[in-house]
């Protein structure tokens, strides 16, 4: 079956964004348990929460971050 047409959709399904026709279609298609989708859906899963996990503090190595900043310095 020929689903990338769908593939716009996933991380709206995720995220719970998708609404109407769009929304209908996907849950149904969803619900027939197509191969395709189902490993779409995990990867936008996938990715979706991996952009919703916060950014990690990193403190810069003081020589490096001297360096950087006379170089912004003579510019």
């Amino acid at each position: 079956m020929d689903c990338q047409h769908l593939d716009e959709y996933y991380e709206l399904c995720i995220l719970e964004t998708l609404t109407g026709e769009a929304c209908a279609i996907v849950r149904e298609h969803l619900a027939n348990r197509c191969p395709y989708c189902l490993a779409r859906l995990r990867e936008a899963a996938r990715a979706v929460y991996l952009l919703c996990q916060p950014a990690r503090t990193v403190r810069p190595d003081p020589k490096r971050k001297a360096q950087l900043l006379r170089r912004l310095q003579r510019k």
